[in-house]
């Protein structure tokens, strides 16, 4: 990853990584060349809490509200992004994160640098459509195998005052901007697969799915 020019963008697909020895030397060696991450809703809050505290989490939600996961993403967005980067032995120097997709069972969010990546919109709705056609093993989408988790709206934030985005039914998909503009955000509701048939391999494929439109 360090070798690559910055011409080439990279990601890096997060994992349970659950020794804390093991997350920091990410921190300290890989994430400082990543222009994007992939993780799902145990990696977030692992890696906010290495990156605030110096230590894991013992305990996540397994379907978080999607307030605390958006000040968890800010969080980590703006620290890999507005951290120092040194050079490293070849003279090459670390790149600032651009770009952040977090998969759940419920929704997919996706937060980027507006004018380093595109797509966003279309991105995060392909993420959510692939996670429900990895997990039923069909191209099709049947709407009698699959139920929504999340609400009819939800919070942007857990601080006092932070507004609430209501699902529109003929555009689920809600985007809008932060920081000035310069940073988009999209939520994209999850149809979630009833009739399971494969797990292994999700995140790596919704990533991808999401990706591929912003490359």
């Amino acid at each position: 990853m360090a070798a690559l020019p910055h011409s080439s963008r990279t990601h890096f697909e997060m994992a349970s990584f659950t020794e804390e020895p093991l997350l920091q030397g990410l921190v300290d060696h890989v994430l400082p060349y990543a222009d994007s991450l992939g993780m799902n809703e145990q990696e977030l809050p692992n890696l906010y809490n290495m990156l605030r505290y110096g230590n894991i989490t013992l305990v996540s939600d397994y379907n978080p509200r999607v307030a605390s996961v958006l000040d968890q993403m800010r969080y980590v967005f703006r620290h890999l992004r507005d951290a120092p980067h040194h050079n490293n032995h070849s003279g090459s120097g670390g790149r600032s994160l651009t770009r952040l997709h977090l998969h759940t069972l419920a929704f997919q969010a996706i937060m980027v640098q507006r004018g380093v990546w595109t797509n966003t919109l279309a991105a995060a709705t392909k993420a959510a459509l692939t996670a429900n056609r990895h997990v039923c093993g069909n191209k099709q989408i049947s709407v009698e195998h699959a139920r929504m988790l999340m609400d009819d709206g939800f919070t942007l934030s857990e601080e006092a005052g932070a507004g609430r985005v209501l699902f529109d039914t003929q555009r689920p998909v809600a985007c809008w901007t932060e920081d000035a503009g310069t940073v988009e955000v999209c939520i994209a509701p999850v149809l979630v697969c009833t009739t399971v048939r494969h797990t292994a391999g999700g995140g790596d494929n919704i990533s991808a799915a999401g990706l591929i439109l912003q490359v």
